[in-house]
């Protein structure tokens, strides 16, 4: 049984033994699948699968031992062909990074447009997702790369964090709110103020949380979204105060809304958290050291080679 009559043979159990399914996936006619599937069982002298009048209904033991080691072989298979193509003179393949909202536009626009552009065969899949949502698709394998927020969930023995930036949490309000005159603010001067933060899907509402209660403090919250542009839009014509990371000061207009950064800051780390893996493939090694460079020593993106 060569590579294809193992695909076959897989994607008809995975079909739930429907042969008219598999084939309809496989984009062969049925007849030509089933006559695949028998030639090898007479070849070889062994059913792989239970017949009921005909139908096939389940594997034999046999056939369950096979689609064990069937879905090792392909497993194997398509990895050495990913890694040839790989190795070609043009580089091709696709990277899948989850990034949050707020992280995607204060950190990443920029070098994800260049990554981009400097790499047009390789496709870069962006999944804009809350933090504790990426950390699951990481878990899942349905992600290569998560940028998230530390404290994170994931468990260091499976899970590789490299700090790629750093910064601080800080208020912003309307420019005629009363603590808009102070140069500093003490977390206690947030008691009783009504406050606009991000949801409990967002890093930055737990670590607010934590915060708060580690100060015997109980916020007055008053609004909660998912929108980072839609919580500073807030401030302006009411006496809410949003806590947001300072680098949004630069993706809007101060005129009206001010910057009052905290005596005690709590810090805002972003970090590149991706799986522990026996050997990883160029474009994800590629991945990492552009953007590890890229935030550590601001360079420029160069093309994969």
């Amino acid at each position: 049984m060569d590579i294809t009559q193992l695909k076959y043979f897989v994607t008809i159990v995975e079909s739930e033994f429907n042969l008219s399914a598999a084939a309809s996936k496989l984009h062969i006619s049925q007849p030509a699948l089933t006559q695949s599937i028998k030639k090898f069982e007479t070849e070889e002298r062994i059913e792989l699968f239970v017949r009921n009048l005909g139908r096939l209904c389940n594997l034999t033991p046999s056939g369950e031992s096979f689609y064990t080691n069937a879905k090792i072989v392909i497993g194997h298979h398509d990895r050495m062909m990913k890694e040839l193509r790989e190795h070609s003179s043009n580089i091709r393949g696709r990277v899948r990074i989850g990034i949050p909202p707020l992280v995607l536009t204060v950190l990443f626009t920029d070098v994800l447009s260049k990554l981009v552009i400097a790499n047009p065969d390789v496709q870069f899949d962006v999944f804009e997702e809350g933090a504790f949502k990426l950390q699951r698709l990481l878990k899942l394998q349905e992600i290569d790369f998560a940028i998230i927020l530390q404290p994170t969930d994931l468990n260091h023995q499976h899970f590789k964090e490299e700090l790629i930036y750093q910064d601080e949490l800080s208020c912003f309000m309307c420019i005629d709110h009363p603590l808009a005159k102070k140069d500093y603010l003490s977390w206690h001067d947030l008691k009783d103020r009504n406050l606009a933060i991000f949801t409990d899907t967002f890093m930055i509402h737990h670590q607010l949380m934590r915060k708060f209660e580690s100060l015997s403090i109980v916020p007055k919250v008053a609004l909660m979204s998912t929108s980072w542009d839609f919580l500073l839009e807030s401030t302006l014509n009411s006496d809410f105060i949003t806590i947001l990371p300072s680098p949004i000061r630069d993706h809007f207009s101060q005129n009206r809304i001010k910057e009052v950064k905290f005596e005690t800051p709590m810090p805002w780390k972003v970090v590149l958290t991706y799986a522990h893996k026996p050997r990883y493939n160029r474009i994800e090694t590629y991945v990492r050291n552009s953007l590890f460079h890229y935030f550590s020593s601001n360079k420029t993106i160069t093309p994969i080679d």
